[in-house]
């Protein structure tokens, strides 16, 4: 009698186990990377039918979203092109005609003193160049930044749907991409829209560098 016992026991807690397994979604490895923005080999048409625009179906949970503007914009004009959503990260680039420039990214803490300076914060994030034109491309983008340039190139939110799709449709606003509810920070993997690209990701490197 207890042997049988034992057997149900075990067959039950085998059913309790596979409706578990059945009913609960997999949690994803902390490994795992979220990428947000365009493949190089990927047309920034292309990239915008990608991903549509967010909806609202899918609970109030915030998210990430990468938000491309449809033009560079200076950092003093982050706030009046995506409200009152909270900007983790700027995506800075200095555009110069055929000659190709760093990305740099500014985090941003939960202040809009730190966001408006937030070109001018990457100028001390630009690297040494390699070579002669490398150093020349070094100078041009540090003169630039700490001018204050008309050089964001994008911006990483938390948001909730809601404002997400409020956001995609605001003006001066080229896409804007949510990431899973899921994805986590630490692991997003960001990779700008350029206001200026139409093409791929492959940009000629073959013009003068303007003095700085």
């Amino acid at each position: 009698m207890a042997r049988i016992g034992s057997v149900a026991a075990l067959v039950v807690l085998a059913a309790l186990v596979l409706v578990l397994g059945v009913t609960t979604p997999p949690s994803r490895a902390p490994s795992v990377t979220d990428a947000l923005g365009p493949a190089n080999d990927e047309t920034a048409a292309d990239y915008l039918a990608r991903v549509g625009s967010p909806t609202d179906d899918d609970g109030g949970a915030e998210r990430w979203a990468l938000v491309s503007p449809s033009r560079s914009v200076r950092a003093d004009e982050i706030r009046g092109l995506v409200g009152d959503v909270r900007v983790s990260e700027v995506y800075v680039h200095v555009p110069v005609d055929r000659v190709q420039t760093p990305l740099l990214t500014v985090a941003v803490p939960d202040t809009d003193s730190v966001l408006t300076r937030a070109v001018r914060d990457a100028a001390s994030r630009v690297t040494p160049g390699r070579d002669e034109r490398g150093e020349a491309v070094a100078a041009l983008v540090r003169t630039r930044l700490l001018a204050d340039c008309v050089c964001v190139a994008g911006v990483l939110v938390r948001a909730a749907p809601a404002g997400l799709v409020r956001l995609a449709t605001a003006d001066g606003v080229r896409g804007v991409e949510a990431a899973p509810p899921d994805a986590v920070f630490g692991t997003l993997s960001v990779t700008p829209l350029w206001p200026e690209r139409v093409g791929t990701a492959v940009l000629p490197d073959d013009g003068p560098v303007p003095s700085a």
